[in-house]
């Protein structure tokens, strides 16, 4: 398992992140949570297989295993919840993945719904964990193995993005920004894409040079 450092960036350490951006379900025993048949669910597959159609991505109403080895701070702590209504495509040249995210604290805790988006970045590059506690792009805090690549990649026209769109977790894991609605950011898929492909395009060609493995 890779060793993280903290580090301060831009200001004090921030609180703890809060369980914001999820909604709850009552569940049954070991078994599906009820949300799965209600009609909000149904209604939000449906508007997902839509927008699929429409520009071409794909739909998949189960794909747990496409979280499989990644980094616990892209996703609540608890067991491994389930992927529900996933689309998957490319977005202004980049691949991304949006799904629902279904889990639970415990086993009898209840359920709880958080979407969650990951977009492609151009290479490989160490792991880094953003936190912005306030929303203002100025109090940073970073966890990374390389400091110089979290001061390097937080550049002036980042930390406006981070800023503008309201984000307040990112994490960036090998060939992935993952950015979930409790992170902040805009909450729709096209909107938060956009947010989230404009971030990657404004981050300098030689830091992803000088990082990429």
């Amino acid at each position: 398992m890779r060793r993280s450092r903290l580090l301060r960036i831009f200001g004090p350490k921030p609180p703890q992140p809060t369980a914001g951006g999820e909604s709850t379900a009552p569940h049954t025993g070991d078994g599906l949570p009820e949300d799965d048949r209600t009609p909000e669910r149904r209604e939000r597959a449906a508007h997902r297989q839509q927008l699929a159609r429409e520009h071409g991505w794909t739909y998949v109403e189960c794909d747990t295993p496409a979280i499989q080895g990644w980094p616990r701070t892209a996703l609540p702590p608890g067991p491994l919840g389930r992927v529900r209504d996933e689309v998957t495509g490319r977005y202004r040249g980049r691949a991304f993945r949006f799904f629902d995210y279904i889990h639970r604290d415990s086993a009898h805790a209840p359920w709880r719904t958080l979407s969650v988006c990951a977009v492609r970045i151009p290479v490989q590059v160490p792991y880094l964990y953003v936190r912005d506690p306030d929303g203002t792009g100025h109090d940073l805090y970073a966890e990374s193995p390389e400091a110089d690549f979290a001061v390097e990649l937080l550049s002036d026209d980042v930390r406006d993005d981070i800023r503008e769109n309201g984000f307040t977790d990112l994490v960036l894991d090998r060939d992935l920004l993952i950015c979930t609605a409790a992170g902040g950011g805009p909450q729709d898929i096209e909107p938060r894409l956009d947010a989230l492909t404009r971030l990657i395009a404004h981050v300098p060609a030689d830091v992803w040079a000088h990082w990429g493995r």
